[in-house]
């Protein structure tokens, strides 16, 4: 709206320009007789006016290229979406075959590795030896993710340079704007990628005390059973097979 009534001033100046300059004005002679006679005071109030309307219209053409700059566009662009990214991360502890929290049926897979190896229902539950390696796996899986985003870094500063580079080099106020949200979504991308290192964190320290905890239970259910269990076939109780003392 601003450009377009700046326009229409502009194009009233000139037209009235065009109409007090188009020919000149003659100046007659005293009293009616003779030749046209040239005025100066008349062409020099003509040339001032001229002036102070050229100054006029030049002020209009710098409004007009500022409010150009103001309303175009061509800061935006820069941020890319990096969901890619983030499912490869979490997808990671899957591939080194560990317990991580982007698997389906993740309750029961956990519930099959860490029951506590509760002897009167062991359908389904996982050996030591693989729940051992599945731990080990997930902690594994938890590094080879920190580290993929470590090898990302060079990538995001080179977004970071391009988005310098725009902001020093905004022409307007609405490019200036767009480089301010490209950098905001860039903040935004960067608490994802928080979040997601958070996450595989607590992924590898739960499966890690899980597997601390269901040992502690296993050898606990197997010191019980060893010491309530019946005594096996052919080996004498001490206390009920010995013969009874000599009497006196």
């Amino acid at each position: 709206m601003n450009c377009t009534k700046h326009f229409r001033r502009f194009l009233a100046i000139l037209t009235a320009l065009a109409c007090l300059f188009g020919r000149p004005v003659p100046a007659h002679a005293l009293f009616g007789v003779g030749d046209e006679v040239f005025d100066p005071t008349m062409y020099a109030s003509q040339l001032q006016q001229l002036q102070q309307e050229t100054a006029t219209v030049t002020n209009l053409a710098q409004q007009l290229q500022y409010a150009i700059k103001n309303t175009t566009g061509g800061g935006a662009g820069v941020w890319q979406s990096n969901q890619n990214l983030l499912t490869n991360l979490g997808n990671l502890i899957n591939q080194q075959e560990g317990l991580s929290y982007t698997a389906q049926g993740l309750t029961q897979r956990f519930q099959q590795l860490y029951p506590g190896y509760n002897t009167a229902n062991t359908a389904g539950v996982q050996s030591p030896q693989t729940t051992a390696e599945t731990t080990l796996n997930t902690l594994n899986g938890a590094l080879a993710s920190a580290q993929a985003q470590a090898q990302d870094f060079q990538t995001e500063q080179a977004s970071l340079q391009s988005l310098e580079l725009r902001n020093q080099t905004a022409a307007g106020r609405l490019q200036a704007i767009q480089v301010g949200n490209e950098i905001a979504l860039a903040q935004v991308q960067q608490v994802q990628m928080l979040r997601q290192l958070v996450m595989a964190m607590m992924n590898s320290q739960n499966v890690a005390a899980a597997n601390q905890v269901n040992s502690q239970v296993q050898s606990s259910l197997e010191a019980q059973a060893l010491f309530s269990a019946p005594p096996s076939a052919g080996i004498p109780d001490i206390f009920h097979d010995a013969p009874p003392p000599p009497q006196p």
